[in-house]
């Protein structure tokens, strides 16, 4: 006997696939375009052309880790409906987007490094570097507590399906 489990609609698997997909496309446009804008950044601003280099390097990598995510984030949502999310491998995909939120982390303060050495940016820069590093930690944090849930559950269907 295996219990119905209530999953998403088709519909709505399929608008957040859409979605989740725009997004990548997005990242995939915004990943070609990186090289352009950074050589016109370094033409503008001759003084941190020593910059651009390692500047593209944390920018692509931020961005492949962004694609990397919305990947696992499809997989998840499509575990979902078909029902296989209440199972062991679902943590390590959740363990994933947890590992690519902190490698997100690292590369911010990579850029910091990088920004501070070169004696570049500014306060505001500095900010936003900070809030963006603060919410890659708060997601990942809020993923941790939701995978205790997710184990939590994984658990009592395993009970269930001993009784059952």
């Amino acid at each position: 006997m295996n219990p119905v489990i209530p999953r998403p609609s088709a519909g709505l698997v399929i608008a957040t696939h859409v979605f989740l997909g725009l997004l990548f496309a997005i990242g995939l446009v915004a990943g070609v375009w990186l090289p352009g804008v950074s050589a016109s950044l370094a033409e503008s601003f001759p003084e941190y052309a020593g910059l651009q280099t390692p500047l593209l390097a944390v920018a692509m990598s931020f961005t492949i880790l962004g694609l990397m995510t919305l990947v696992v984030i499809a997989l998840l949502v499509h575990r979902i409906y078909t029902g296989a999310m209440l199972t062991r491998p679902s943590l390590l995909w959740v363990d994933a987007i947890v590992v690519l939120l902190l490698l997100g982390v690292v590369l911010i303060v990579t850029a910091v490094v990088v920004i501070a050495n070169g004696q570049a940016g500014s306060p505001f820069l500095g900010l936003v570097l900070a809030l963006a590093c603060l919410t890659l930690a708060a997601l990942a944090f809020l993923t941790l507590v939701l995978r205790s849930l997710l184990r939590g559950a994984i658990g009592l269907r395993a009970e269930l399906d001993e009784v059952v």
